[in-house]
């Protein structure tokens, strides 16, 4: 239903409401261009406050719709005029609904429309709806503009194609047959392992600047609160503490606490591990990851990763570093045995455990708990998990079983839960097996032990005493490695002031380096190498291929040639338009949503629009109602992963990340394949193809075009000028718009060089935060293109302009029917 469809129907956006509620797009379904949360969990009296014009009076169906929680209580009210309806949505269903609210008898004029939050948890309110036809059902109305009936199908499901080949390169990783076979894969290992992580090359071991900022004795050990830097100005807080019964210089462990965001280093049960070592009188230094303690500061949160793989950092690389650099601390005290040097952690602790040792000689023993798996099972049944588990391409370069055996023959110990679903025990079970073969290679069977205890994820008892004996054994020369009791040990207060590196209202420095200002900085640096554009247009042909080689090599390599075909699914009337719902095949397993819209009489071209929401949305958008009226035929397409076809996109994005193919490369070739699709309709009047896409999704239609897609022209509107736009604190673009690695090659300005065509229009292109950019500032970002075009070869029609709102449906209507 498009607002103002006919004179007794009247749609309003709950979003252009005005009112507390947070405006958000985080559940896909929704209409227009987004829906509101109410922002009171608890508090059932935040409203949101519209008008709508009432021209014809009469009896007014009211609707509402909204997002009903299968987790929690979300209903909500709808007040129009003077009249409170019953509250809607309070049911569980999961997805988005309309829901009749009641009748209404309304005069001709303005009826106040208010949405209520009527339940204790975050409601979710999309549009409310008015008619006068009390026969219309607005969700059977909508089900026509539906791919699908209910669950997507696999043919369409991103998250399953992601997840099935990224199984299949896992499964292609083979145990070496022979020590030789062995012994030629093992450093290759460790080089492509760094690389993936962003360690390659190493960063430079700067001064640490170490500083504690406090000490205190307890009955049995001594804390001091230790602030390094592990990069320039990059500050790691930490905690040191040293045993009375050590004998010196003793031994250390660094123990990374798992994702606790809150407490970090200080979180009770890893605090608990931590004393159990210095029981043991071992020296302890547990420090805050970026994100978490301490440090969980603006510009560290771990969401912040997908930005960062722009540049090819990584979470897990910034984390190792760290790890690293606090072993040069740990070496520079006098108190700590330089060659007794362990390393542990449970959870993202195990984690850090499990990829730092192999780069890091200095470990003389390690204990990951509750991570080590099996990429195959870990991605298949893991499930959603932070960006930190996933490191760029790493199921085409490794199985864990490899990473394990790098480590030969120093101790190693990976203990796991029987029921902890993150980590299936058959996947536990099959690298534990390959790793202790590689092991023997090295004639170090017995230094590889794997431990499986009762109960889920967590650093539970019986896995903290098998660390307490592991490290007896290894460090401190004493038993036989079984697990020691660890008998009671009460943690610190995780608040306590003892406990932290900052105190009494101090902070971390204002000039202290972030993982965004890293990023940042990184990324100014590699787009320096690229940013001049060539001298004379010989130059610029003799390189364009390399350029073109080098994306499509960061997008995971060319897929596969395939020819586009569709399936039409239904087709209606629609505002005197036809419309076909259609599923595009663009690659032999993966089918996306579409519809082409055509108008009536003679079709004078086509235009694909590259859209990321519901595809009614699209066809009723008012760029593609204009394009109609100028005879055009509008294919209005839904990448995989997002729009009809949406999957988790943090589960989506971070599995791709794995895959080496990130979802954005994914989506860039179905654009292309859905331009050359259209190109094949002549029926359909596409014998001249326009390529657009709005905000994101121009870039989406950019690397398209500049990749190969074949259209006649191509538009964005509202699209960042560079990808560096989407470092900041609040990330400015999407996480599936953050393709890993890709500044290593081109930015936008490159990609936009590329497009052969017969014009590209860039209008609006936006800068930091979003902002605008005037016309110095647009020359400025686009230098590069503009020196292309002036070489006279096709790239010449460029055009980059601003324009007022109320314009930019003419301009870009105008400029895809060739006026």
């Amino acid at each position: 239903m498009a607002a103002g469809a006919r004179a007794g129907q009247i749609m309003l956006q709950v979003e252009d409401m005005e009112g507390p509620w947070q405006r958000q797009t985080n559940i896909s379904g929704y209409t227009g261009p987004g829906f509101c949360t109410s922002n009171a969990a608890g508090i059932s009296d935040s409203v949101m406050t519209g008008r709508a014009e009432i021209t014809r009076p009469g009896t007014y169906v009211v609707w509402a719709r909204g997002y009903a929680s299968a987790n929690s209580p979300r209903a909500f009210r709808v007040k129009v005029a003077d009249t409170l309806f019953e509250a809607t949505h309070s049911g569980k269903e999961g997805r988005w609904t309309w829901q009749r609210c009641g009748e209404i008898e309304l005069p001709a004029g303005i009826a106040a429309v208010t949405v209520i939050d009527a339940a204790a948890g975050f409601e979710s309110a999309d549009a409310i709806f008015l008619t006068d036809d009390k026969e219309l059902d607005p969700m059977e109305d909508e089900q026509i503009w539906k791919p699908f009936e209910s669950a997507i199908p696999d043919s369409a499901n991103a998250l399953r194609y992601t997840i099935d080949s990224c199984c299949e390169l896992a499964r292609r990783r083979k145990l070496p047959a022979t020590r030789e076979e062995w012994e030629g894969r093992r450093e290759t290992i460790r080089r492509e392992l760094a690389s993936a992580m962003g360690l390659d090359p190493m960063p430079e071991r700067t001064p640490l600047n170490a500083v504690v900022t406090g000490r205190t004795e307890r009955e049995g050990y001594s804390i001091e609160n230790v602030i390094f830097e592990s990069r320039p100005k990059f500050h790691v807080t930490s905690t040191l503490y040293i045993p009375k019964n050590a004998q010196f210089p003793a031994p250390a462990v660094v123990v990374v606490p798992g994702h606790a965001m809150e407490d970090g280093k200080n979180y009770g049960l890893y605090n608990i591990a931590q004393l159990g070592l210095v029981r043991q009188g071992i020296i302890v230094l547990a420090y805050d990851p970026i994100g978490q303690g301490e440090r969980r500061l603006p510009g560290f949160k771990h969401e912040l990763g997908y930005a960062a793989l722009l540049t090819g950092l990584t979470n897990e690389g910034i984390i190792v570093w760290d790890t690293m650099r606090a072993i040069d601390y740990l070496v520079s005290r006098q108190e700590v045995d330089p060659k007794r040097i362990g390393l542990t952690g449970n959870s993202g602790g195990g984690e850090n455990t499990f990829y730092t040792t192999p780069l890091e000689p200095r470990i003389a023993a390690a204990a990951s708990f509750c991570f080590v798996c099996s990429y195959e099972y870990f991605l298949s049944d893991g499930g959603n998990h932070c960006i930190c588990n996933h490191l760029p391409g790493i199921v085409r370069r490794m199985e864990e079983f490899e990473i394990i055996g790098a480590n030969a023959p120093r101790p190693f110990l990976f203990g796991n839960a029987l029921e902890d679903k993150t980590f299936p025990i058959p996947g536990v079970r099959y690298t534990r097996d390959c790793a202790k073969a590689v092991y023997a290679f090295a004639g170090a069977g017995a230094n590889l032990v794997s431990v499986e205890v009762p109960g889920g994820h967590g650093w539970s008892a019986p896995l903290r005493e098998a660390a307490a004996g592991w490290f007896a054994k290894h460090l401190l020369g004493r038993g036989d490695g079984s697990p020691i009791p660890e008998g009671e040990i009460k943690p610190e207060d995780a608040k306590s002031r003892e406990l932290l590196c900052y105190k009494d209202g101090a902070k971390m420095p204002d000039d202290a380096e972030t993982v965004v200002t890293l990023s940042r900085k990184k990324a100014k640096q590699l787009a320096e190498s690229y940013a001049t554009p060539p001298a004379t247009e010989e130059e610029w042909l003799r390189g364009r291929g390399e350029l073109e080689a080098r994306l499509w090599d960061v997008f995971g390599g060319r897929p596969k040639a395939f020819a586009p075909t569709a399936r039409t699914l239904r087709k209606f009337d629609h505002n005197g338009a036809s419309v076909e719902m259609l599923l595009i095949r663009t690659e032999e397993r993966m089918e996306v949503a579409a519809a082409l819209v055509r108008p009536a009489g003679d079709i004078q071209g086509a235009t694909v629009i590259i859209s990321d929401g519901a595809l009614r949305n699209g066809v009723e958008s008012p760029l593609t109602q204009s394009l109609i009226s100028h005879g055009m035929a509008v294919l209005v397409v839904n990448p995989r992963g997002i729009g009809e076809t949406a999957q988790p996109l943090n589960q989506l994005t971070s599995d791709s990340v794995c895959l080496g193919r990130h979802i954005f490369a994914q989506q860039v070739w179905d654009a292309g394949q859905a331009v050359r699709w259209m190109k094949s309709r002549h029926e359909a009047g596409a014998t001249t193809v326009t390529l657009h896409g709005d905000g994101p999704c121009g870039l989406t239609s950019v690397f398209a075009a500049a990749l190969g897609a074949g259209a006649d022209r191509v538009s964005c509107s509202g699209t960042p000028a560079s990808f560096i736009c989407a470092i900041e604190n609040e990330m400015g673009l999407p996480i599936w718009a953050c393709p890993t690695n890709v500044l290593k090659v081109a930015d936008v300005p490159q990609a936009l060089a590329l497009i052969e065509s017969d014009g590209t229009l860039v209008l609006n292109p936006s800068g930091q935060r979003g902002l605008p950019l005037d016309g110095d500032s647009m020359d400025e970002a686009f230098r590069y293109p503009i020196a292309i075009r002036e070489f006279g070869t096709k790239e010449k029609a460029l055009n980059i302009r601003r324009a007022e709102e109320g314009n930019i449906v003419e301009i870009l209507a105008g400029f895809h029917a060739g006026q």
